[in-house]
C-alpha cells in the first residue's frame, strides 16, 4: 500500500497506473484506488472528476512514458526504434497499455508518438496518404502484437498444449499443419516481433518507391 500522504492529481495517477499494472482493468475500481491511497474514496474525486478523466490522465502518463529515439538514421532505423520503443512501453505498462488500446478518446501525448513515426515516415519520401497509412498500420501491428504477448496469448506452448494440438491434429486431414507442429508450439516472442517488422518495412519501402 502507498504511504498515507495528502492526495494530489499526479499521486493519484501513479497510483493508478501501479493498480492497472498489477492487477488490470477489471482488477481497478475507484475504492481499490483509494485504499492503494490510504484515503476515503470521494476524496479523490476533490482531485480527478471522474473515472474517465482518471483514465485519460494516466493514459497520458503512459505516453510521455515511450522512449523516443533520436530522429537521426534512415527510415527504417526511426521507425523500427519507435515500434520497439512502444512495445517496450507495453512490457513496462501492462495493465495501463491494455486500457489504452481500448480507449476512444486521443490523449495530448499520444500525439507526440505519432508524430515521431509521421516525421520518420515523412524524412523517408513517404507522400502524405502513404505517410499516414503506414503510420496506423505499424501501430497496429505493435498493439496486436504487444498485447497478445502481455496477455499470454503469444508464448511457446507447453507439453500439455503441444499434445493438445497434435491430439487435434490426428486423422491426416491437416497433413502440412501436422509437418508444421515442431514449429508451431515454439517460439521466440523477440524473433517473431523482428520477423513481422521486417516484413512491414520491407513492403513499406516497396510501396514507397512503387
Amino acid at each position: 500500500m502507498a504511504q498515507r500522504g495528502s492526495l494530489s492529481p499526479q499521486r493519484i495517477v501513479d497510483a493508478a497506473m501501479m493498480v492497472l499494472d498489477r492487477d488490470g482493468e477489471k482488477g481497478f475500481s475507484m475504492r481499490r484506488l483509494a485504499a492503494e491511497l490510504d484515503a476515503d474514496p470521494m476524496a479523490l474525486y476533490h482531485h480527478i472528476p471522474n473515472r474517465k478523466a482518471l483514465m485519460q490522465a494516466v493514459l497520458d502518463a503512459l505516453m510521455r512514458d515511450c522512449a523516443l529515439p533520436q530522429p537521426e538514421g534512415s527510415w527504417q532505423a526511426r521507425v523500427r526504434a519507435l515500434c520497439h520503443a512502444l512495445r517496450d512501453l507495453a512490457h513496462r505498462h501492462p495493465g495501463c497499455f491494455q486500457v489504452y488500446v481500448s480507449f476512444e478518446d486521443w490523449v495530448p501525448a499520444e500525439h507526440r508518438v505519432y508524430e515521431a513515426f509521421y516525421a520518420a515516415l515523412r524524412d523517408g519520401g513517404f507522400p502524405s496518404s502513404a505517410n499516414v497509412r503506414a503510420a496506423r498500420l505499424l501501430f497496429a501491428y505493435v498493439e496486436t502484437f504487444a498485447i497478445d504477448e502481455i496477455t499470454g496469448w503469444l508464448a511457446a506452448m507447453d507439453e500439455e498444449e503441444r499434445a493438445a494440438l497434435a491430439r487435434s491434429l490426428e486423422g491426416g486431414a491437416f497433413p502440412v499443419s501436422e509437418s508444421l507442429i515442431a514449429d508451431i508450439t515454439e517460439m521466440d516472442v523477440d524473433d517473431e516481433f523482428a520477423f513481422g517488422l521486417d516484413v512491414l518495412l520491407r513492403g513499406l519501402e516497396a510501396e514507397r518507391v512503387a
